[in-house]
């Protein structure tokens, strides 16, 4: 017999902080390359980080996870009341504590365009003023771009998940496929064209999209997915390494589409094969939030040169884990609690229906 779908029963935890320390350390190692030679370390960071990458485990994630989040809702009032609070109290203190850290180290370069930034925080939309484009890494936070994408995502999928968790397989197939053909195109048009066009992609919902439906869609027909995928897990891991090693350039933005279908799938088979992890301390959300603020102190300071790139690393990691846990602790907690905590402990199984 079929053992039964058990929603808490999975190590997503875990999986969302590998995602979110491999996203920290990419960026990283991405902005500290030009002031190091031939380090097998920022090497082996640079290859692990691109080979699972973090923002497609994320958003697929994040799929799944707000689908059960609008089940669990009364109403959609309620659901986006919970994704505002969710996102929103952490980013505005983060941004408070950013314009702080910047007015003390680059005060000498701010003009107006600082307080058009403050406004945009408002909203999560992640924008750099222009005073600042010289200062550190050139961003003020360059990672919160995911924010408001994701942002668009959950209004997008608030509205549509009555209709869409209706579907049947060929109209899964068409959405997701549908999907599958506007991540490609983005990729095309991305590199073709000038840079307002480029930015206007970068922060567009359906350049995302497959990732996190992809993982609504795990979650709508979770009875038979989530055993299937389990079952899978192994071959499409394999599949996936082929597709990784490939000496063909497969076509994707900001992974190859073998990448955006595969990765979602093991990310939902692997989260429910593993054992059941739950971490009561999901500082997440705070690591993206605050690593690039620590990122760009070091660069600001030449801390690269001055000391050594991996003491730079460690104070990096162990910085950020302090603004986040602080963060976590005074503003997000209470609201970030464990995946399990957070979504519930319900059982669902294949001819649960609501009783009247």
């Amino acid at each position: 017999m079929e053992k039964k779908f058990i929603f808490k029963d999975n190590a997503f935890d875990l999986i969302r902080y590998w995602a979110a320390i491999t996203v920290m350390l990419g960026h990283f190692v991405w902005k500290t390359a030009p002031y190091v030679k031939d380090n097998m370390l920022l090497n082996i960071i640079s290859k692990v980080s691109m080979f699972f990458p973090g923002v497609v485990i994320l958003f697929s994630m994040s799929g799944f996870l707000v689908s059960a989040s609008i089940e669990r809702s009364k109403n959609k009032k309620e659901f986006f009341a919970k994704r505002v609070l969710r996102m929103y109290p952490e980013l505005w203190v983060c941004t408070i504590v950013n314009f702080l850290i910047v007015c003390f180290l680059a005060y000498k370069l701010l003009d107006k365009s600082i307080f058009i930034w403050l406004l945009t925080q408002i909203f999560g939309i992640a924008y750099t003023p222009s005073c600042l484009k010289d200062f550190a890494t050139g961003s003020v936070n360059g990672a919160l771009w995911t924010i408001f994408t994701e942002l668009q995502l959950y209004i997008i999928l608030g509205i549509v998940y009555n209709w869409i968790k209706k579907f049947d397989k060929k109209k899964w197939i068409v959405l997701l496929g549908f999907l599958a053909v506007c991540n490609v195109l983005a990729d095309f048009v991305s590199s073709s064209s000038d840079g307002a066009i480029a930015k206007i992609i970068e922060r567009f919902f359906l350049t995302y999209a497959l990732w996190f439906f992809i993982g609504a869609f795990c979650y709508v027909k979770r009875e038979r997915m989530i055993s299937l995928l389990k079952k899978m897990v192994v071959p499409l891991l394999f599949l996936y390494v082929i597709c990784k090693f490939l000496p063909i350039d497969i076509p994707g933005y900001y992974s190859n589409i073998a990448v955006g279908i595969l990765l979602p799938l093991i990310v939902m088979g692997g989260g429910y094969s593993l054992p059941p992890i739950r971490i009561s301390c999901d500082l997440t959300y705070e690591i993206f939030l605050y690593h690039w603020i620590v990122l760009n102190i070091i660069i600001h300071f030449d801390l690269i040169n001055k000391l050594s790139w991996g003491v730079c690393l460690l104070a990096f990691i162990g910085t950020t884990f302090i603004f986040a846990w602080f963060s976590w602790r005074i503003v997000g907690r209470g609201r970030h609690r464990s995946t399990g905590e957070i979504l519930g402990n319900a059982i669902y199984v294949n001819s649960a229906k609501k009783l009247h």
